[in-house]
């Protein structure tokens, strides 16, 4: 009997420690601190269950909102490290960030990359000072600036088609002690044809609709109608969120009054987060492995239906005519 109690409670533990994967660090920090701001009784609208509201228009306008998105792999890339190099004059800085841009252009070769996707750009050349302290007799420390050197920072463009080598180009950068990686840019080769499809998908959905009206009676075709529509891109660099997990123990207000406490520096995750397909009718590639490029279309359509008559009531009455032999026409009264 103890033996089966005892694997009852592994096979819960078990089963907790799977959901809690499944459902990831980041959203179970998010629905803790959701239930904890709002007291557990009003839930933001991501954790809602019930769909957004409809909207009516007035009585013969009908408003049809289409939303489409295409998530597309990158095509190229451009990874864009800053270089920064100190010197005791000018001449020196030079030669020196002059030396390990060429090694490191030499090694990005090497993995079969060519010189004109390589770009090398200025970005500042300063000057550096210190203070010099001096103190005279019977007057206060004095704090003069001197010149020191100077500092030169570039900037290094590399364009790439396979996200792959960018871990090549970073041992290659680290070679020369090139650390600072500023951001990675992502281009999709085509993204005229990429609009022209979401528009059509878009219309396409739309026809479907007017059929399904007119299946009811409402024939949206004879109406008239406006249009509006929109459009955007997201890029992979613009959709990074941060959080920090990790569990805490909690004192009572007495220990933190008692006690001096030391907190260590928690480490903070960072994770591509995708624009979800909640809001969109129409998802084009839903499926996303690698971070991708995000185009996002919106049409709207306004249908007025012809305003309906109203109703009028005619009253009709019968009349008897007679007409006699000798053509006269007379009417007659009946009740």
């Amino acid at each position: 009997m103890k033996t089966a109690f005892f694997f009852f409670l592994v096979l819960c533990s078990i089963t907790q420690f799977a959901q809690a994967q499944i459902l990831g660090n980041y959203k179970r920090l998010r629905t803790e601190s959701n239930f904890q701001t709002q007291n557990n009784v009003n839930l933001s609208n991501q954790y809602r269950s019930v769909a957004k509201a409809a909207t009516i228009e007035a009585d013969n306008a009908l408003k049809i909102s289409i939303n489409a998105l295409s998530n597309q792999k990158a095509t190229a890339y451009t990874a864009i490290f800053n270089v920064v190099q100190l010197g005791k004059t000018a001449e020196v800085t030079n030669t020196r960030i002059s030396g390990r841009i060429e090694s490191f252009i030499n090694d990005l070769e090497t993995l079969g990359l060519q010189v004109e996707d390589i770009y090398v750009d200025l970005v500042n050349f300063l000057p550096k000072y210190e203070f010099d302290v001096s103190k005279k007799l019977f007057s206060k420390k004095s704090f003069k600036e001197i010149p020191i050197g100077f500092e030169l920072q570039k900037n290094v463009h590399i364009r790439f088609d396979s996200p792959s080598l960018l871990d090549k180009i970073l041992t290659a950068a680290a070679k020369q002690e090139i650390y600072d990686i500023v951001k990675v840019d992502y281009f999709v080769s085509n993204p005229k044809a990429i609009y022209s499809e979401l528009r059509q998908a878009a219309l396409a959905y739309l026809g479907q609709i007017k059929e399904q009206y007119t299946a009811i009676g409402i024939e949206l075709d004879s109406a008239y109608l406006i249009t509006g529509e929109n459009a955007w891109v997201a890029y992979p660099g613009d959709r990074y969120q941060s959080y920090q997990a990790f569990s805490a123990q909690k004192l009572t207000a007495q220990e933190r009054v008692d006690a001096k406490i030391d907190k260590v520096d928690k480490p903070v995750s960072r994770f591509y987060d995708a624009i979800a397909g909640n809001d969109y009718d129409i998802v084009i590639n839903p499926e996303i492995l690698e971070p991708a490029v995000q185009y996002s279309y919106n049409l709207v359509v306004k249908f007025t239906l012809p305003e309906r008559l109203p109703t009028k009531t005619v009253e009709t009455k019968k009349e008897f005519v007679l007409v006699t032999p000798e053509g006269e026409v007379k009417t007659l009264k009946i009740e």
